[in-house]
């Protein structure tokens, strides 16, 4: 399973439905969805508040992508999955083979500028994407120091999609993803 992340207007959705097309049998999992699902009770999921949220959707999100690697699919998911939500994924995915996890990391400006540049079309009724300076900011900045899962960051400001891909699928190759998740919780 490979995790593509990080903040809003990195390019996760693009570069991980590319990814997932250079191979046979791949589903891409976009872990955004699942926050659409919410029809009552929504906090917006860059609030403190919204941590439980948070972890449900991430949770529901990694039970699907698990039962697409049960059923033989080599599974890209792409959401924001801070390393401080790892435990979650190490909790869902008990027992499942190895995790690669990248961090698409452009600069704050690029960031903005995708975010604005984005189509104002919602690919869910009632959820624009997200183009609000405020929460974008707030994203990027937990992204900005990954600790000990720094090297697993890529600085996409100035490459395009096809070299981003490349750069992911060459990183994977390598082993240069595979994460080390925490132990799972009983």
């Amino acid at each position: 399973m490979l995790i593509i992340t990080g903040p809003p207007g990195a390019g996760k959705s693009t570069v991980a439905a590319s990814v997932a097309q250079h191979s046979s049998t791949a589903a891409c999992v976009e872990a955004d969805w699942f926050w659409t699902t919410i029809v009552g009770r929504f906090i917006d999921p860059w609030l403190p508040e919204a941590d439980a949220q948070n972890r449900t959707v991430l949770r529901s999100a990694f039970h699907a992508a698990r039962a697409f690697e049960d059923g033989g699919y080599d599974t890209v998911v792409e959401g924001i999955v801070g390393p401080w939500m790892l435990d979650v994924v190490a909790d869902t995915l008990r027992d499942s083979s190895p995790v690669d996890y990248v961090v698409l990391r452009p600069s704050l400006t690029s960031c903005l500028s995708r975010a604005a540049r984005r189509p104002a079309v919602e690919r869910v009724p009632g959820h624009p994407p997200l183009d609000r300076s405020g929460p974008i900011r707030h994203m990027w900045a937990r992204f900005s120091d990954l600790g000990r899962l720094e090297s697993h960051a890529v600085d996409t400001s100035t490459m395009s999609e096809d070299e981003t891909v490349r750069a992911v699928l060459e990183a994977r190759h390598d082993g240069r993803l595979r994460v080390e998740l925490p132990t799972p919780r009983s």
